[in-house]
């Protein structure tokens, strides 16, 4: 399962954990933040982070991680 890593701090909206269905909370997730587990639904990306799971824009996120090797 491949990892990622930001490169930029985010604001990402939280998901219920049960049925992973957006909640109104928001986390701010700093910069060199490990996320795995990114799925895209549409525009939408999800993923997982320190067993959590959120979701951003896939645009903004494409463009605010990079591959861990």
């Amino acid at each position: 399962m491949p990892k990622f890593e930001l490169t930029k701090s985010i604001e990402a909206r939280k998901l219920n954990p049960r049925t992973r269905i957006p909640l109104n909370d928001y986390v701010s997730i700093p910069f060199g933040a490990i996320i795995e587990d990114r799925v895209r639904e549409g525009t939408i990306e999800k993923f997982s982070y320190l067993g959590e799971f959120y979701q951003y824009p896939s645009h903004d996120l494409e463009a605010s991680v990079a591959p861990i090797k």
